[in-house]
């Protein structure tokens, strides 16, 4: 496994120290498991963002929307078990003060 050297503020040390004591384990996995948490938000971050943007696209591309009380009716009457017809589309240009 290659190293990586880190500087850190002694009072963050003495932290990570602390902890890894109180888990009974050490400073280093302390620090690998921190490490990785922050990746591991970041890049789920980074899909959600990645997802919203492709969706905005698909909205100007479209240039169609749902309205949300409407689709969260229907998303409800679905979870619920219950019939119901997906509420039509009406054009973004609506929600923007377009004409």
């Amino acid at each position: 496994m290659p190293t990586l050297s880190v500087k850190l503020p002694e009072e963050t040390k003495q932290r990570i120290q602390s902890l890894a004591k109180s888990q009974g384990t050490t400073a280093h996995a302390v620090m690998v498991s921190a490490i990785e948490g922050a990746l591991e938000k970041e890049e789920h971050r980074n899909t959600l963002v990645a997802a919203a943007l492709r969706a905005r696209d698909g909205v100007l591309t479209s240039g169609a929307v749902f309205e949300g009380k409407k689709f969260g009716d229907y998303l409800k009457a679905k979870v619920r078990g219950g019939k119901s017809k997906r509420p039509a589309e009406v054009p973004f240009k609506n929600f923007i003060g377009g004409s």
